[in-house]
């Protein structure tokens, strides 16, 4: 019922206007045609206009096409046998004219964005307030636009006279038809610029009304010169709102258009490149450019790594959109046809997918680049495992085959020599069993999978090889990857405290529960010749930084002011982890850019 509510009103202006014309006018085939073609007009550009308020109130074009309905349906008074009604009616019908011409020129928004545009709407005022106004004032009678009488039986008085100067109000009169005629035709011609110069968009809105504009020029200039066809020129001033609706209904199947195209288009998840040849297609806007915020270089950078030229303020013809990530700092820019400004939401549904589109390319690109670099991690560590297989536990195990056979051949002869055998091969199979128990520490431990970090951690705590103080506050348990994380990185750090920190060396790991998320910290009290220009070294070292990268986590070594080696790191907790991993991944793994969508025209 609310939806029906404009169109009735609508309809109840149509009638108040033919029924008011009527009364206003007396009896009569003719006048009660024009009071109808009256209201037929008054509904149509009320009903144009509570379709503009409906679709897009930020334009006051609504505003206008209001005040011409308003004006419009005056019109029927010029055959009232009132005075001051006769006068009423003759004076709005010019004063429409120049509505009509506002509404045209500032065609689709209602806004004056030319200096041209306000010239000629100054122009269609002026000649209203200097030409027509005064040669009214000259005459007892108000003139019409054309050369027929101003009025057929008995003339109403004319209430703006002043003085009777018959001559001086003609010659005003025919240089007030003139200069309008002049108006027209330049309102039409300028159109014509501007459908030339517009936009796919714009086009498809402007054609419409241009052939209107024309039309109306031709029939106006017509009437004006021979006082005849005034029916035509009630048709075209009907074709303008009519022009104007099919205007807004072309624009918005386009937008419908464009809208399909995006969303085809993005299902092919295309990189920058593409995103901006998808995007300037759905538009048709060649001059779309798409740009990527780098905050090394403080400088937009397009798909070419090319710097992206801004337009100048004065620009009229383009409009940027900056685009930025949840952290409200720049992540893209959308240079565009300024016409689509006019479209908000076509315009906010390009800023939606672009958005989409480099987030979606953003976590691609960095789940990509962290998989190929954990397939690196995984054959480097294969390869390294493979070799301390083949120098350590496969040479005793060689070296014990041999031994097991030299002693069967020394069982009877030297028995002896044989009990000594067996002595060293007990030796060599628990420095074996040693050796593989250390390869061991790179595969997961039952006890971290049964019993958490807090047990496995102290476990490895015990067989550190120096003395361990461990500080753990009951951590509740966290994905099976973060755990491991977080144990192979203690591992790592306790085992090059070992290494490294000197004899008489301690440590301590500490494991905190945080309310976003887990971290650990491992110090050792070694000694001072490690200096931090030597901490991005060693496998050790970048296997942890590997491990706290891939699950969004992070690694801060450092030498503590004694002189021990510092490993503290944190890992979020689960659901932040994904934004943590993308965020690690697209800053070390991508060119640095990228994020996620003010208005700056």
């Amino acid at each position: 019922m609310k939806s029906l509510k404009p169109w009735l009103a609508i309809l109840g202006g149509g009638t108040v206007t033919i029924v008011a014309g009527i009364m206003a006018t007396g009896a009569g085939s003719t006048r009660i045609i024009d009071a109808l073609m009256a209201g037929v007009g008054v509904m149509l550009v009320s009903g144009v206009a509570m379709t503009v308020r409906a679709r897009y109130p930020q334009r006051p074009l609504w505003i206008l096409l209001g005040m011409l309905a308003v004006a419009y349906a005056l019109h029927p008074l010029i055959y009232s046998t009132n005075d001051l009604l006769y006068t009423i009616g003759r004076t709005v019908r010019p004063c429409a004219e120049a509505l009509l011409v506002w509404v045209v020129l500032t065609f689709p928004t209602g806004r004056i964005t030319d200096r041209r545009e306000g010239m000629l709407i100054g122009a269609a005022i002026a000649a209203i307030a200097l030409l027509w106004l005064p040669s009214v004032m000259l005459t007892p009678h108000v003139p019409r636009f054309g050369p027929l009488p101003s009025c057929t039986d008995v003339c109403q008085d004319n209430l703006l006279f002043i003085a009777d100067h018959p001559t001086w109000s003609n010659l005003l009169l025919n240089a007030f038809r003139i200069v309008n005629t002049g108006i027209l035709i330049a309102t039409s011609l300028y159109l014509l610029q501007r459908l030339r110069q517009a936009s796919t968009l714009m086009r498809r809105s402007l054609a419409p009304v241009l052939l209107a504009s024309v039309a109306r020029t031709l029939c106006m200039a017509f009437f004006l010169t021979t006082g005849t066809g005034l029916l035509l020129l009630t048709f075209t001033f009907w074709a303008v709102p009519l022009a104007i609706a099919l205007g807004l209904l072309r624009s918005r199947l386009y937008t419908a258009q464009a809208l399909h195209r995006l969303v085809t288009g993005l299902r092919r998840r295309p990189n920058l490149q593409g995103l901006k040849t998808m995007m300037a297609n759905a538009l048709d806007d060649p001059s779309l450019e798409l740009g990527i915020w780098e905050p090394n270089t403080g400088r937009w950078i397009n798909s070419s790594q090319q710097v992206v030229p801004l337009p100048e303020p004065s620009a009229k013809e383009q409009a940027v959109r900056v685009l930025h990530d949840l952290n409200d700092q720049p992540s893209a820019i959308l240079i565009h046809n300024r016409a689509l400004l006019e479209e908000p939401m076509l315009l906010e549904a390009v800023v939606s997918s672009i958005h989409n589109a480099i987030v979606n390319w953003q976590f691609e690109s960095a789940l990509a680049g962290a998989h190929a670099h954990s397939e690196t991690v995984a054959e480097e560590e294969r390869r390294r495992l493979e070799q301390d297989l083949h120098d350590g536990a496969q040479q005793r195990l060689l070296a014990l085959r041999m031994k097991i056979s030299v002693t069967r051949r020394l069982v009877d002869s030297d028995p002896s020599r044989a009990d000594a055998l067996l002595v060293e091969m007990a030796t060599d199979i628990d420095a074996a069993i040693t050796e593989l128990r250390t390869l061991a520490h790179g595969l997961t431990p039952p006890l971290l999978a049964e019993r958490g970090l807090a047990a496995a951690l102290g476990e490895a705590a015990n067989n550190a090889g120096l003395p361990v103080v461990t500080d753990f506050q009951a951590p509740r348990r966290e994905s099976p990857l973060a755990e491991r994380a977080i144990y192979f990185c203690c591992v790592e750090a306790l085992q090059n405290a070992a290494k490294h920190a000197g004899a008489g060396a301690t440590a301590k790991v500490t494991l905190r529960q945080e309310r976003d998320g887990i971290s650990f910290a491992v110090v050792d009290s070694g000694c001072s010749n490690r200096h931090p220009l030597n901490l991005n070294e060693g496998q050790g070292i970048a296997s942890m930084r590997s491990r706290m990268l891939a699950i969004g986590g992070e690694l801060e070594i450092s030498i503590s002011s004694t002189g021990g080696l510092s490993v503290v790191g944190r890992i979020p907790c689960a659901k932040d982890n994904v934004q943590g991993m993308a965020k690690n991944s697209a800053l070390q793994l991508l060119p640095k850019h990228h994020k996620r969508a003010s208005n700056m025209s």
